[in-house]
């Protein structure tokens, strides 16, 4: 049963049958799964009479993925491919896909086939049901007690930064109304936080329990090497909730209380020194030199504020540079016979 929180709809909204339905895919070095998966997520989607696009980054791939990408566009009209000038990552891979995409549904998910394409009518289903975000909280994983350990360790310490009560935040299969992704800046490794991300105050979202599959090709590259990376990623994510459009509110606070404390120090040693004889340079000349150094980190931290809070404003005001660059753009060939769905491999009819 999925799991609801106190922001569920309290009546479903109308929805149009006929809506667009985006599925965003980022793929690294995956030309033995791309046409599996392709043929899942087709063959799902025409069986359940969905109007859908599917669209594949190609992250910079070193082996025929993108070539597997470019065939799969040309023969399908549904099948859109984006082949990006390099390994950018899985983040800005889905920033890609998310600014390609068209529908006023937009569902991401991984490459990898452990993201089963049967569950894309649920999280359709949810949306339709009045829900902004929907999320795949996987109900098992094949993986180790120790990465269970530190997954389970960091999905609390996001929930507490954050403030959002999500079971599962890592997931990248997760569906999205098409405006929630509108003003997020995903950039560094924001995949990992996106669901904190968007699902903000008033914001209505969902889980409900998934089954991850194991990986057939391959190796995962996700290892315990990247635990120190998620714990910086968590203080950015920190300060990107509360403070990226508000910076001076963070660094003004501090910089005032740096002051007051430091200007209070620095008086009450020149009274002393002035009115009672005190020796400054003899008794305490390391705690006064550390006043003034209050003083002056209290000057930088507002003027630091001020440049931040500057800088903030310029970058949101040039919104439209992105941080990747778009090599090719594969597609169904203009006025070319519509082909009929990408034949679904055996690998995929297996696990029907």
């Amino acid at each position: 049963m999925p799991t609801t929180f106190p922001m569920a709809p309290a009546t479903p909204p109308p929805f149009d049958a006929d809506e667009l339905i985006s599925v965003v895919v980022p793929l690294y070095n995956e030309a033995q799964s791309v046409r599996t998966l392709a043929g899942q997520i087709v063959e799902v989607m025409e069986t359940h009479g969905f109007r859908y696009e599917l669209i594949l980054v190609n992250d910079g791939s070193a082996d025929q993925t993108w070539g597997h990408i470019s065939a799969l566009a040309a023969a399908n009209p549904h099948i859109i491919g984006l082949d990006l000038a390099g390994n950018y990552g899985q983040t800005l891979g889905l920033r890609a896909g998310f600014e390609q995409a068209q529908g006023s549904i937009v569902v991401a998910m991984d490459g990898d086939l452990q993201h089963d394409p049967a569950y894309l009518p649920e999280f359709v289903r949810l949306i339709r049901a009045g829900y902004d975000m929907v999320g795949g909280a996987k109900s098992k994983r094949p993986e180790g007690f120790l990465k269970t350990l530190i997954s389970n360790g960091a999905h609390n310490i996001i929930s507490r930064l954050s403030g959002v009560k999500l079971e599962y935040f890592g997931a990248t299969y997760k569906a999205y109304r098409r405006y929630l992704l509108t003003n997020v800046e995903m950039l560094g490794d924001a995949h990992r936080f996106l669901g904190a991300l968007v699902a903000r105050k008033g914001v209505r979202y969902i889980e409900f329990p998934i089954e991850i599959r194991a990986r057939e090709f391959g190796t995962s590259n996700y290892g315990l090497n990247k635990v120190f990376k998620v714990i910086v990623d968590l203080l950015i994510l920190r300060f990107t909730v509360v403070y990226a459009r508000k910076p001076f509110r963070l660094f003004g606070v501090l910089g005032i209380l740096s002051l007051l404390i430091g200007g209070a120090l620095t008086s009450g040693f020149l009274v002393a020194a002035v009115f009672f004889g005190l020796n400054i340079s003899a008794r305490f000349p390391m705690e006064f030199i550390f006043s003034l150094f209050l003083i002056m980190g209290g000057i930088f931290l507002l003027s630091f504020g001020v440049l931040a809070e500057i800088g903030t404003y310029t970058y949101f005001a040039r919104r439209n540079r992105r941080p990747y660059v778009l090599r090719h753009l594969a597609h169904h060939a203009a006025g070319a016979p519509a082909a009929a769905p990408v034949p679904m491999p055996a690998a995929a009819a297996a696990i029907k």
